[in-house]
């Protein structure tokens, strides 16, 4: 479900991970109860028993729609975790996909209410100097943390350390030499 992913020259994947579902409970239980409250007049109103199956299409039927659409949606959001970048992307209709540095990041922490601790569910988020990123609802977030911070420490940088001083040297001024600016030639009326 997901689209194809174009790595980096030396990118690893690490992790790929499908976040919690979340509205999903709600049209399962009402797409049960409706097949079950059709199949239940069906046995004691003859009626029903007779049109069951537009009952069912016109009771059940949204609710299978709704059911499959955020499956679906659910589905296609992945968050991957290479050792140089962190790529949040989904979508269904409209895909989207972000991508964030490993040294963008300042650090990732996770916010969960008392439910989700005990679920061991949470929202992870993390700080950059652009502001903060939330990655979603998924399970075991403080493995992710530890996950991230631990390619944080371990991540170099082939280029210059920010807390390089560069000094000012004086080129040897014998090195360098100025050409006169040359004069054009007037051109002398005869």
């Amino acid at each position: 479900m997901s689209r194809r992913m174009d790595w980096r020259d030396g990118e690893e994947p690490l992790i790929s991970i499908t976040p919690v579902a979340q509205g999903l409970f709600r049209p399962f239980l009402s797409l049960v109860t409706a097949v079950v409250l059709v199949q239940f007049g069906a046995d004691r109103v003859n009626f029903i028993h007779q049109h069951e199956w537009l009952l069912m299409l016109i009771l059940a039927g949204p609710c299978l729609l709704v059911f499959l659409t955020r499956t679906w949606r659910w589905r296609s959001y992945k968050v991957r975790v290479t050792n140089e970048r962190i790529i949040v992307e989904g979508g269904v209709a409209h895909h989207f996909r972000s991508s964030i540095e490993l040294r963008d990041v300042m650090s990732s922490r996770v916010e969960q209410r008392v439910t989700e601790r005990l679920l061991q569910r949470g929202s992870v988020l993390l700080e950059t100097a652009a502001g903060t990123m939330d990655i979603g609802l998924v399970r075991q977030p403080s493995a992710l943390c530890r996950v991230i911070d631990l390619l944080r420490a371990s991540y170099r940088s082939d280029g210059v350390p920010l807390d390089t001083i560069f000094e000012f040297e004086h080129p040897d001024p014998h090195e360098y030499f100025v050409n006169p600016q040359r004069r054009r030639a007037r051109r002398t009326r005869e």
